[in-house]
């Protein structure tokens, strides 16, 4: 892995096939559950990433957090859920700028990469920014089709529970000021 993937097109299906990790940077944070990443090969760890810049959907990977839903920003008209920009600050707050490692699990229909995402924190500490939306409750376990949880679902059930039982995040909102990003998806198509 020495040429630089441009975008999520770039990568090959043997590389998504066969879980193959890569590594890059978040340059932009779309929302709770998708970021853009551009892709650093070993050979160009030490280059200088680009700022964030027009045009970005040209050089960066699209990708998406792979077995959660976040809150649906607004976009295309379309209001914004409860709690939708805390997500995305959250996430960004834990990411923007950060190296990642990203194993990619599929491409979803908007031809987006589906994949676990891992950071480190104070250099030492390794985080899944999917585990940690989770938990913040932040997001919902995604339970649609083509769903991917990387063999982690029933961890990834529990950090859903427990974050529905302590009420953070949607799940501290009154009941009918919540409904799941896929009951929004579907009411909003």
């Amino acid at each position: 892995m020495f040429s630089r993937y441009q975008t999520s097109a770039d990568i090959p299906d043997s590389v998504v096939k066969s879980h193959r990790k890569f590594y890059g940077v978040v340059l932009d944070v779309s929302d709770g559950d998708t970021i853009r990443v551009y892709h650093t090969p070993i050979l160009q760890w030490l280059a200088e990433t680009p700022k964030k810049q027009r045009g970005i959907s040209n050089y960066t990977i699209s990708v998406r957090l792979s077995a959660m839903d976040a809150p649906e920003v607004s976009h295309f008209g379309k209001p914004a859920q409860p709690l939708s920009k805390e997500a995305k600050d959250y996430l960004a707050g834990q990411i923007l700028g950060k190296r990642v490692s990203i194993k990619p699990l599929a491409k979803d229909q908007y031809g987006r990469l589906v994949a676990t995402v891992t950071y480190r924190e104070m250099y030492v500490f390794k985080k899944n920014a999917a585990h940690v939306m989770l938990a913040q409750g932040l997001g919902t376990l995604y339970r649609g089709g083509n769903a991917q949880y990387d063999g982690e679902k029933a961890l990834l059930e529990n950090l859903e529970a427990t974050a529905k039982k302590n009420k953070r995040g949607i799940w501290g909102l009154k009941k009918g000021d919540y409904e799941s990003p896929a009951e929004y998806k579907r009411k909003h198509k």
